[in-house]
Order: structure tokens, then C-alpha cells, then sequence
């Protein structure tokens, strides 16, 4: 009988899902997306490897988990940067920047690469809510700072965030990029 190290089954099994789930985001971040694998996991996770399909039955639902404990992350760390500024200019400014350090911290590669994969539907489903909570922090932001359409805006504004890292990995100049890509935003949001 396996040794339950919660006050109950269910607190117990969500536990340890969500151990599980983080010992894939840190094998991502080691090995990349062909690294992942329910073995290396459950080496990471400090389990049997039979036991990771207790909690995902697939590579594919552990990719998922994977990406959707990455993008509540991300979600998280905009959230706080976005609360701990005092007006819709500096909280624009938090958005951009953290979403710049984790678009060029690799984010944008690991997600294509789990994108692409043939992860349950369920799990993309997952992702992608987690992806639109990303952006709420930025339409709140920018509607306090008058700019009209502020939903449509945001996701242009992440769309260019996307791609402004994209191009300054392999330009090296990562600060430069930042700085012309919060710019455009602030003045094409009218908040300059």
C-alpha cells in the first residue's frame, strides 16, 4: 500500500500531479523538450517512473502539464510586476519587460516545441486559457490608461513582445530590443 503524505486521497494525488508536473518544467528547462521523457521525470520527481503514469497517462499529457505549469508561471510573474506599479505607464513597463525576460529566457522555443506536439485536446485547452489569463493584466493596465480597444491592443502588444525577443536572441542586443519595443508600445497605446 503506497504511503499517503496528505490528510486525504485526493490532496494526496493532486500533490503529487503537481509535483510531477514541476519536475517536467525543470526538465524542460534542462534537457528541452526531447529531454522529456516519463524517465527523466521521474528521476527529477524522485519516483518510480511506472508512477508518472498514475498522474499523466502519456508523454504527451506530461508535455501539457508541462506547458500549462510554465504559462501559470509566466501568468503569475506578470501579475505581480503589473500590481507592483502605480500607474498604467509603469505597469505597461512591467509587463513588457517580464514578458521580454521570458520570451528570451527561452519561453517562446520550449512552447512551440509542446505546441506542435499531439498533446490531449484537454491540455491544449488548458494552455490556452492560461494563455489568454496571461493577458489580462496588460488589458487592465492599458484601460486604465485610456487606450482605446485595450483587449485587441494587448494582443498585438504580446504578439509583438513575441517577436521583438525572437529577433534579439540572435541579435545579441536583448536591452536594445526591449527599449524600441516598450517605446512602440507606450506610444501606439497612447500612453506617450
Amino acid at each position: 500500500m503506497p504511503r499517503i503524505d496528505a490528510p486525504t486521497v485526493a490532496e494526496h494525488t493532486a500533490n503529487r500531479r503537481r509535483q510531477v508536473a514541476e519536475a517536467a518544467v525543470a526538465v524542460l528547462g534542462e534537457q528541452g523538450p526531447a529531454g522529456l521523457t516519463p524517465a527523466a521525470v521521474a528521476q527529477r520527481a524522485g519516483i518510480a517512473r511506472s508512477s508518472v503514469y498514475q498522474y499523466f497517462p502519456s508523454t504527451d499529457a506530461l508535455l501539457g502539464a508541462a506547458a500549462q505549469a510554465m504559462l501559470e508561471a509566466t501568468r503569475d510573474r506578470l501579475a505581480a510586476d503589473v500590481r507592483s506599479a502605480d500607474t498604467p505607464v509603469a505597469q505597461v513597463t512591467a509587463y513588457v519587460h517580464q514578458a521580454f525576460e521570458d520570451e528570451t529566457a527561452g519561453h517562446r522555443g520550449v512552447m512551440q516545441a509542446l505546441m506542435s506536439s499531439e498533446m490531449p485536446e484537454v491540455c491544449r485547452v488548458a494552455v490556452r486559457e492560461v494563455h489568454a489569463q496571461m493577458l489580462e493584466p496588460l488589458v487592465g493596465a492599458l484601460a486604465a490608461g485610456g487606450t482605446e480597444n485595450p483587449r485587441t491592443v494587448a494582443a498585438l502588444v504580446f504578439g509583438l513582445v513575441n517577436s521583438a525577443a525572437a529577433a534579439a536572441r540572435p541579435a545579441g542586443d536583448v536591452s536594445a530590443f526591449e527599449a524600441e519595443t516598450l517605446r512602440f508600445v507606450l506610444r501606439g497605446a497612447g500612453l506617450q
